[in-house]
This record gives structure tokens, sequence and C-alpha cells, in this order.
């Protein structure tokens, strides 16, 4: 009777706490086994207890897995597959309340600025149709006034500060042949200021004159101009011309001398006319070669009788040709031969 006890105790399973399922899975273990119990027991009334102590523990054993698999698997974080379905649906509505706050946020951002906007726009409006008070004019002015230039730029303002049309007044100005550069900037809250920067005349050139680049500048009046030196030659090379001038007086200014005048006609052929109405002719090649040998010449005997020189000729290889002053002293002395010989010889070759 205690074996029989044992046993059954053996066979009685563990309480575990399952569902539906697991219970009716249980109830058929139990049942099995208490068939299995019936038809082993007179084999252990016949004294074999080790058979016996063997079928006990193997059928405990198959009981416990049944029973573990009875029981709901759970997954890797301790959870059951029902207790995540319910979490999924708890974070799909929470992604979703997330959207929605997102777009009513979005929404709330989009009535606040339009109400900035509305808010706004009064001010905005008045900037737009505030009017133009005064005009700044500034730069240096010696060939158009500065009354001129301010007149020009009131003529063509006719809208409101910030709708003026800049390019149109710059374009006016720029008309004026005196003006060469225009810069105009808005200055808060109702002020416009231009920048005027006139031509600089270099030269005097037909009517009008070249400025620094050697452009040829065409103006109404040549007041102001009438102690530059006045260039002639053909409009094409009005840039070369330029430029032989400029060295051409940078050599001859060295010793007190000054161009009036400096001609190239169609030939190339090059004449200047000094301060004091004295001509050179120089001829077409080596023309700054050939002023140095009149230079020297000059700075050897002609400065001391320069009163009394009309014209030179520096077109000779190895020398310069004077012409003399009709009736003046030195002219007289050469008619009397009265100069030394050295200085007839260094002077006319």
């Amino acid at each position: 009777m205690r074996q029989e006890k044992n046993e059954a105790r053996a066979r009685k399973p563990r309480e575990v706490k399952a569902g539906p399922a697991s219970s009716r899975v249980i109830r058929d273990v139990l049942m099995d086994d208490a068939e299995e119990a019936a038809s082993v027991k007179p084999r252990m009334e016949s004294g074999v207890e080790s058979k016996a102590e063997a079928l006990t523990e193997s059928r405990v054993a198959r009981n416990a897995r049944v029973i573990r698999e009875a029981q709901p698997r759970r997954d890797g974080k301790g959870i059951t597959p029902k207790a995540n379905r319910n979490s999924g649906a708890m974070v799909g509505r929470w992604i979703q309340i997330q959207r929605w706050l997102k777009k009513l946020a979005l929404g709330l951002l989009v009535l606040l600025a339009i109400w900035g906007g509305y808010k706004a726009l009064g001010p905005l409006m008045e900037l737009f149709q505030r009017p133009i008070k005064s005009v700044t004019v500034e730069g240096e002015f010696h060939f158009i006034s500065q009354e001129r230039a301010t007149q020009l730029i009131t003529q063509e303002i006719d809208e409101e500060f910030l709708q003026i049309d800049l390019s149109k007044i710059k374009s006016v100005l720029l008309d004026d042949p005196w003006v060469e550069k225009v810069t105009l900037t808005r200055r808060w809250p109702d002020t416009l200021v231009v920048k005027i920067a006139e031509q600089k005349p270099i030269a005097r050139w037909d009517e009008g004159f070249l400025n620094q680049r050697g452009d040829i500048v065409r103006v109404n009046e040549m007041k102001g101009l009438d102690h530059l030196p006045w260039l002639q030659g053909d409009e094409i090379y009005a840039a070369e011309i330029l430029q032989q001038y400029q060295d051409l007086s940078l050599l001859l200014r060295a010793k007190g001398l000054e161009i009036l005048a400096l001609h190239c006609d169609s030939k190339k052929s090059w004449r200047l006319t000094l301060k004091n109405d004295v001509e050179i002719a120089i001829g077409r090649d080596q023309v700054m070669e050939k002023m140095r040998r009149f230079v020297t010449v000059y700075e050897a005997q002609l400065h001391q009788v320069w009163q009394d020189v009309k014209s030179i000729d520096v077109r000779y290889s190895n020398g310069v040709a004077v012409r003399w002053i009709e009736g003046s002293d030195t002219a007289k002395k050469m008619i009397n031969n009265e100069l030394p010989k050295a200085t007839t010889q260094n002077l006319i070759q």
C-alpha cells in the first residue's frame, strides 16, 4: 500500500497555471497515467520494485515534458505572443497620435505665419510707398556742376523709395559726356545717394578730348581744356598717339620743355610743337631715339639760344638741323658768320 501511495504521489503533476487547452492536455495525461498504473499494478505486486521505480521516473519525465509543451511559449524578452500583439497595437496607436500632433503643430505654425504676415502687411506697404525726400550727390565736379547733376536726377524720380528705377537714373547721367562712372545707393529711410566720377581729359582731340584710356570723348563745349595739348591724327590711332605723347612728354618735361601739339599724319610721320612754338620734325621711325639726340644737343648748346630757334629737324641719322627766327640775334650772327665754328658745326650738320 505504501508503494502504491508513492507511485500515485509521483504521478501527481505540479500545479501550473495554464489556459483551457493546457488543462485538457493535463487531464488526458493523468487519465493515461491512471490506465498505465492499473496495468502495471499486478506486476508491481509480484515484487519487481526496480522496474516499478524506473517506470515511475519515466512517467514523471514524460508528464513534465507534456506540461511544458502545453504551457504558452514566451519570446526572448519574457513576453508572450499575446502580450506582443497588445504591445504592438499600443505602439501603433502612439505613432498615429504622434503623426496627428505633428500635423496639428504644423497647422498652428501656418496660422501663426498668416497672422504675423497680416499684422506686418501694413508697415510693409508703408515702406514700399515711402517717397524719396532727399538726394545726395557726391564727387569732384570740374566740368559738370553738382546742380546740373542733381537736376538730371530729380527729373527721373517719380516713384517710391523702393520702387525707383536706379538703372534709368544711371543711364541718364552717363549720357552726359563728362560723366564716366555713376554709383547709386539707397540710404535708409528716404535718401538717394549718387556718386559721380567725371572724365579725366588728357589731351584735346578734334571737337572733344582723349581720356586716360585713349577714348575719344566729344563735347559741345571745350571750355576748361585750353591748357591741354592738342593731338591730331587718324581716330583709329588715337590710343597710340596718346601713348606717344606721354612718352615724349616724360622725356622733354625733365628738361623744362612742354609739348603743345603732336601730329601724326596718314603716313605715320610725327611732328610736335613745343611751348615756345618751336616745331620739331621727327619722321616715321626711331621717334624716341631721335628725340634723345635732340635733348643732347639742346643741353649742350641750344638752350643758350633757345629764344631764337624757329624749328628743328631731327630726321637725320647723325645730327639735327636748326632754323633760326628771321631777324633774331642768332640769325644775324649766322649770316655774318660770327658764331664759333664748333657751335655752327654742332648745330647744323
